[in-house]
């Protein structure tokens, strides 16, 4: 066995590169789908703080936007929204 790879060192090295780039990609995807997830999460809970806030009806929508991270337009656009 050790003899056939030897002579066939370069397609083996070949499939192996591929092999580890097929995994290197897969673990790039995987990365990149739990952050995606990871940043969708984290925004509709800065979403769910601000209606809160805006239920509450007490607060400008400058200190809303302070408190649950969110930029004053992402806030008047919720406040626009007849239900929070």
């Amino acid at each position: 066995m050790a003899e056939y790879l030897g002579s066939k060192e370069k397609e083996v090295v070949d499939i192996m590169m591929v092999l580890y780039d097929e995994q290197e990609v897969m673990r790039s995807y995987v990365e990149s789908e739990v952050y995606e997830a990871t940043q969708e999460a984290t925004q509709n809970a800065k979403i769910e703080i601000a209606k809160r806030f805006l239920r509450m009806n007490k607060l400008s929508y400058e200190e809303i936007a302070a408190g649950s991270e969110l930029t004053i337009e992402e806030v008047e656009k919720l406040a626009g929204l007849e239900s929070y």
